[in-house]
């Protein structure tokens, strides 16, 4: 059997240029300090520039664009499949379009300076609908599950979307 070697952890500048390097690139795989320290850098980025209107509108979906491919590549380095992320991704934009849709009414009313109570009832309403509760019951779940995944150490050994590389073999052998 042979003996896995594991690399230090990349730095934060390390991981940001290795991340920007790939940023693309949705094939491979990325380790896990290469993600978090990327996710921190761009939740921190998008917090900040979020305070202005339509500039953190659109950096929130450039940002948001630029994690999947990194996102991938995470998936695939701890041995799972990248479609996850797609499954995450969409099922989060149909919940978030739906409670969007279903509050435009009560949104309406706020500009109108309408019955308070009224608006609480309807809010309500919203949140007791059960295709919302449903829809957000599953995405919570899956955001879960999605986050036990990119928390899961790199497989030693190659996968089928390549080798680690948070460990170094003297034998690398694709197991698919």
């Amino acid at each position: 059997m042979e003996k896995m070697k594991a690399k230090p952890q990349l730095s934060l500048s390390e991981a940001l240029k290795e991340a920007m390097s790939k940023l693309t690139v949705m094939k491979g795989r990325s380790r896990r300090s290469e993600f978090w320290w990327t996710a921190l850098v761009a939740a921190i980025f998008g917090w900040v520039i979020g305070f202005i209107p339509i500039l953190g509108g659109i950096v929130t979906i450039l940002l948001t664009l630029a994690m999947i491919p990194l996102a991938v590549r995470r998936l695939h380095d701890a041995g799972h499949s990248g479609w996850w992320y797609a499954v995450s991704l969409v099922l989060g934009w149909i919940t978030g379009g739906i409670y969007i849709v279903k509050m435009m009414p009560i949104f309406e009313k706020m500009a109108d300076n309408a019955n308070a109570e009224k608006m609480l009832d309807k809010m309500m309403e919203v949140y007791s609908d059960p295709l919302v509760v449903c829809l957000m019951l599953v995405s919570f779940i899956l955001g879960i599950i999605m986050l036990v995944f990119f928390c899961q150490d790199s497989k030693p050994y190659p996968n089928k979307w390549g080798v680690s590389p948070k460990y170094d073999s003297d034998e690398i052998e694709v197991i698919e």
